[in-house]
């Protein structure tokens, strides 16, 4: 027992003047997307606007996480975004897409899917009125996109581990239960390149749940990864979630 007192205290010595031992987060909501870029894949590069048709669609997202005041162990998130749309365009020139050709004036209809699963192990450098992660973050990307006519069709994978930045920021507004937030990750190399970030405002009740809103940017570059020649990819909306702490 004395032992199960000492490793105890040790942790609360350890923690920076954290609320609880352990801590659980989890939300969920969704995003507002709109769309521009292009990419290529063995031909031209393919506009995501002019030449597609791709627009706006609103996708889930998921996170869950958990905190604890063990010194020298990170503290653990996983997170879940989806971006998927599809649209359908009349091409107005002549485009090639993995070895496909696509004439002018075809009717072609797009698929575009990208998951994204994240796992981030990451330390609170402060955790008072003012609050700041920093860490490490391992994305899963596995996406696709599908070009369909009613004579041909074109499909280019990609998928891949892509290891990131972390870091996190948060104030919390004196007696109301409000704050503000921001939250990046991102890491570029060998002419690819992901950056992700957000700007929250939120809302705490005094039992633990809450509401966030704010602003996501989304930005993907690849250049030769898997079936995709070069992307420049960019998604940015607003997002809101429901989400739960105790």
């Amino acid at each position: 027992m004395r032992a199960f007192i000492a490793l105890i205290t040790l942790a609360w010595m350890g923690s920076i003047q954290a609320d609880t031992l352990f801590g659980f987060y989890a939300g969920v909501g969704s995003w507002k997307q709109d769309y521009s870029g292009d990419a290529s894949s063995l031909g031209t590069a393919v506009d995501f606007e002019d030449d597609l048709g791709l627009a706006d669609e609103t996708n889930n997202i998921l996170y869950l996480a958990l905190e604890h005041g063990v010194p020298g162990l990170p503290n653990l998130r996983a997170q879940y975004s989806k971006i998927s749309i599809e649209g359908a365009s009349t091409l107005s020139r002549t485009i090639g897409f993995n070895g496909v050709t696509f004439p002018l004036t075809e009717t072609v209809v797009t698929d575009f899917d990208l998951s994204q699963t994240d796992l981030v192990l990451y330390y609170e450098i402060l955790d008072n009125v003012v609050s700041l992660d920093a860490g490490l973050a391992v994305r899963w990307v596995d996406g696709h996109i599908d070009l369909t006519s009613t004579i041909e069709s074109a499909r280019a994978e990609f998928k891949g581990v892509v290891p990131m930045l972390y870091g996190k920021a948060r104030v919390d507004l004196p007696f109301s239960g409000f704050w503000l937030g921001a939250e990046v990750q991102g890491l570029g190399y060998d002419g690819n390149r992901l950056v992700d970030a957000n700007v929250q405002l939120g809302w705490e009740s005094p039992v633990g749940l809450g509401l966030e809103a704010g602003w996501r940017t989304y930005r993907l570059d690849m250049d030769d990864f898997d079936d995709i020649s070069a992307a420049s990819i960019e998604v940015s909306g607003p997002y809101a979630a429901l989400n739960y702490h105790f």
